[in-house]
């Protein structure tokens, strides 16, 4: 049986990391206390883009050559490139297609933008699989994700805050050896659909000089999409004949440790099987659950073989669970 899979994955992140006293004095000094927010959702350090001309373009081109490289294959093999961002460098031309002039990718390619917010990398992965299997000549893809959040945020604590820079990259293959994409499962609940908003003033007045083109957020429990991720990944499990203690790893969205705990208990798995990297990289955004998936591999706690889902939720909101085997 024909499937697409992860034939390779690769990640950029800068080198200037902060840790959470940078923000709380930070906020501090302007009668803000973030200390209880960052202590509840896990997270102790962020790479920033604060001494470097990076954007997610930059960083982007970095991840997929390094994905590139990890394969062993060339750019001009690419039959499709897919940026999945919600902070793009460029909205013309697509930063898809900026990406792939600056690895130097083939004539006969197709390259495209995809905006689900912090779910993704995960519904580009879904999609152009998808694509993929429709398209015969389609043989090899990459798919990039990465934001860049701090540049648009610094009047939001909670975003400001919680959001790290990384760029990871993911080499989709055509295979018949068994692995590869196998299903998935969405849900949308719009009743949060004003509380995250970029730009706050929409895009056709951020020219004005009285409204403000920055993220405007308004809290809510983000544990609102908890129990329909736990009814969407057992509906994907139990349709194809497999139970939550068949999964080897669960790459959930990295927002917040708690989310992670709560999510594992409704599943009834072992926390071991959904790694928490938020301490160690902040919150990713667009492609935490693959960073997730990245420090798995690097861990040695995940296989070739090996059965994973993929889950994260997006502002307004939306969620999908995608099932692979690795």
């Amino acid at each position: 049986m024909t499937r697409v899979a992860i034939a390779s994955l690769g990640i950029w992140h800068p080198s200037t990391t902060v840790d959470n006293n940078w923000f709380i004095e930070h906020y501090a000094a302007q009668g803000i206390d973030v200390s209880g927010l960052l202590n509840a959702l896990g997270h102790k350090n962020r790479y920033l883009i604060r001494d470097s001309f990076d954007t997610t373009l930059t960083m982007s081109v970095k991840a997929s050559n390094d994905a590139i490289r990890r394969l062993g294959c060339q750019a001009k093999d690419l039959d499709l490139v897919a940026f999945a961002s919600q902070t793009p460098e460029y909205l013309i031309p697509a930063t898809a297609l900026k990406i792939h002039h600056a690895i130097g990718g083939g004539e006969r390619a197709q390259a495209f933008d995809i905006n689900a917010n912090c779910v993704g990398l995960v519904v580009a992965v879904d999609i152009v699989a998808r694509a993929m299997m429709a398209r015969p000549s389609c043989q090899l893809a990459l798919v990039v994700g990465g934001d860049y959040l701090g540049a648009h945020s610094s009047n939001e604590p909670v975003y400001h805050s919680c959001f790290s820079e990384v760029a990871v990259a993911v080499i989709l293959h055509k295979t018949e050896q068994g692995n590869g994409l196998i299903d998935s499962e969405s849900r949308i609940q719009t009743s949060v659909i004003d509380n995250s908003l970029f730009p706050a003033c929409g895009l056709s007045n951020i020219h004005r000089h009285d409204v403000s083109a920055q993220v405007k957020f308004t809290p809510f429990d983000d544990a609102i999409c908890i129990s329909a991720a736990s009814e969407s990944i057992r509906l994907l499990l139990s349709r194809n004949n497999l139970t939550p203690e068949d999964i080897n790893g669960f790459m959930f969205s990295q927002f917040s440790i708690g989310n992670i705990r709560q999510l594992c208990e409704e599943l009834g798995v072992d926390q071991d099987k959904a790694l928490f990297i938020s301490d160690e990289y902040g919150y990713t955004a667009t492609n935490s659950p693959f960073v997730a998936f990245y420090e798995a591999i690097k861990r040695k706690k995940i296989s070739r073989g090996d059965l994973i889902v993929f889950w994260s939720v997006g502002a307004g909101w939306q969620s999908t669970a995608i099932l692979m085997k690795y």
